[in-house]
């Protein structure tokens, strides 16, 4: 065999070793690029409801969208109740309750719960206005409150008729929207 095209051969070989050498780094590079933005990905889960408008959940923060109706649903298991659902209704609650705050809630709940059943009482809620807002993770729903007390063979009666506002306060961890306060004030 020739000594120059043995050089030749050689020098060819070099070549695409270089090449694919290249072509190696500029994966690793690339794979390296991929890892880190994958660890800085936020993650948002779009939700489409059959009706009305859509709404985003992500690891830490929640849409405005969301937040209300969370709170609307939440509002309306807290603040429409009778001695027939109450007990129910508290267990779908503290399902929602971050567990911070459960005892606390709960503890409520359980209170106004024994006040309802020995009073007979029922609770009605008329919400007039309402508003979520994003940045601070609350609900707020302002209405007409009337507590009804039934009367044993007699028609019920309203014993108390107040315009409330409640501000419901969640924390959104690992995509999941959690109660952590329940705020009532005079509107």
């Amino acid at each position: 065999m020739d000594h120059n095209t043995f050089q030749s051969n050689i020098a060819k070989i070099a070549g695409q070793r270089n090449t694919f050498l290249l072509f190696s780094l500029l994966q690793a590079c690339a794979v390296i690029l991929l890892t880190i933005l994958l660890c800085m990905k936020k993650e948002r889960i779009l939700i489409v409801p059959t009706s009305g408008a859509s709404f985003w959940i992500e690891e830490n923060r929640a849409s405005s969208g969301y937040i209300e109706k969370m709170g609307v649903f939440l509002s309306d298991l807290l603040l429409n109740r009778s001695p027939a659902d109450v007990e129910k209704r508290n267990a779908i609650i503290l399902q929602y309750v971050h567990p911070k705050s459960y005892h606390e809630i709960r503890k409520l709940l359980l209170q106004e719960q024994e006040s309802i059943l020995r009073g007979n009482q029922s609770f009605y809620f008329v919400l007039d206005r309402s508003e979520a807002r994003e940045k601070e993770c609350t609900f707020i729903a302002e209405g007409e409150f009337l507590a009804i007390i039934g009367k044993n063979g007699k028609e019920s009666s309203i014993s108390q008729k107040s315009k409330k506002r409640y501000t419901l306060r969640f924390s959104c961890e690992q995509g999941k929207l959690l109660l952590t306060s329940l705020k009532k004030e005079e509107a």
